[in-house]
């Protein structure tokens, strides 16, 4: 294939990856006057899709969109309401309820179940008025770092163009070219597991309710959705994985019932419908940096997470907060590339993360246990978190994103509350 090479362009920001980080990122940095360019390899898909393609976002990350001005249009375009939370495990005695209401600081709600497509999509009609320049589809070929900026190739309709950036972003998901590119090296394991994910209709519609029911070989969620129906993602077996999708839809049912446990299914009803099944695998990956020359990492770039308490794309989302607030300075407007911005933001970012990680592995490993006597713990250890105010205050902020919250009116909130 021939590759012509056109003139260089110079830019003060490029960020690769067109999902909700790296465009609401691109958003957040062309408000301040930053020149930027979002490079995506594929054109955005903003229609719905059979399972629905879901994520969970908390009331901390609401914030986020609604700083941005898009909350109204993602809500607007469906979104199920997560005003409980129900942790159990079937079969054991103890569990744990959480309600919005019960919230130090009013809330709506502790989270917000939304399509991507929907989400991403007044994303983008912003991002068309703005002055971000759009390449998508287009790949990035190669990194080449000089002495006071960093270049990318990028391949688009066949053509080459070497675009040059202050700063580099590599919002390009779990498996990086970004990160590879900058050899930036992960740690980190395959769970040997697969979350199944598919939309469930129920004999009752839910009530506003996100269950987490807990099983040895993985949990399993039900995410109410806006027209009373439940996305479910049920980490299970590979072998277990490749039954469940090969499965009718009545096969499917009864096995996903068996799964849930009689005391779900005096909440929900008899599971009576299912859409088509999907499934990904599960890893936890962790960037050993989140930052290197002229470079940074953000969202599932720089770490991914067990889907369990659907803390990954918040996690994501405080990825951008922290790297917008290291960006809006004179400093960074001087150069947003240098060094001591970046390992600022890599420090403030690493330990959120590692405590999402090691929350979420906790959870995991705690419930994935068998050893005699351990499931007994568990129960109790449920009924102590419902009958312990302070315990279960701390996993409700948690759970709403506001524990890891920066916004002084959040923090000044919740400790006139405790005072």
């Amino acid at each position: 294939m021939d590759v012509a090479v056109k003139q260089a362009t110079d830019v003060d920001i490029i960020i690769v990856g067109g999902g909700a980080i790296g465009a609401t990122l691109a958003l957040s940095l062309d408000r301040l006057n930053y020149r930027v360019i979002l490079i995506e390899l594929r054109k955005p898909v903003f229609s719905s899709s059979s399972p629905e393609r879901v994520i969970a976002l908390n009331a901390g990350s609401r914030m986020h969109f609604e700083r941005l001005g898009l909350w109204d249009a993602i809500a607007a375009a469906g979104t199920g309401l997560i005003r409980h939370i129900v942790v159990a495990e079937p079969g054991n005695q103890g569990r744990v309820d959480m309600d919005a209401a019960q919230a130090v600081r009013p809330l709506d709600a502790l989270g917000y179940v939304v399509e991507m497509g929907p989400l991403l999509e007044p994303v983008y009609h912003q991002l068309e008025s703005s002055s971000v320049a759009m390449y998508l589809p287009a790949s990035v070929q190669a990194l080449h770092l000089e002495d006071d900026c960093i270049a990318v190739d990028l391949l688009q309709d066949d053509k080459k163009t070497r675009l040059r950036a202050s700063l580099l972003v590599g919002a390009d998901g779990t498996n990086s070219q970004i990160r590879r590119m900058a050899d930036i090296n992960t740690h980190g394991w395959d769970y040997n597991r697969f979350g199944i994910v598919a939309s469930v209709r129920c004999e009752r519609a839910h009530t506003e309710t996100a269950y987490e029911c807990f099983r040895s070989s993985g949990p399993l969620a039900f995410l109410p959705l806006s027209d009373g129906r439940y996305s479910i993602v049920w980490a299970v077996q590979p072998g277990e994985a490749s039954q469940l999708l090969s499965m009718n839809d009545d096969e499917f049912l009864v096995a996903l019932q068996r799964a849930a446990g009689d005391e779900l299914l005096n909440s929900t009803g008899v599971i009576v419908e299912t859409s088509s099944r999907a499934s990904f695998p599960l890893e936890l990956t962790f960037a050993n940096r989140f930052a290197d020359s002229r470079v940074v990492l953000a969202g599932n770039a720089a770490h991914t997470v067990h889907p369990v308490a659907g803390q990954g794309m918040n996690l994501g989302l405080r990825d951008v907060e922290v790297l917008v607030e290291e960006l809006d300075s004179e400093l960074g407007h001087r150069d947003p590339g240098q060094s001591i911005l970046m390992q600022a933001y890599a420090e403030r970012r690493r330990l959120d993360s590692l405590f999402v990680a090691g929350f979420t592995e906790a959870m995991v490993d705690g419930f994935g246990g068998s050893l005699p006597g351990l499931k007994w713990l568990r129960g109790r250890g449920m009924d102590t978190m419902e009958s312990w105010p302070s315990l279960k205050d701390m996993l409700l902020l948690h759970a709403a994103g506001l524990s890891q919250a920066d916004d002084g009116v959040v923090n000044q909130s919740v400790r006139e509350a405790r005072a």
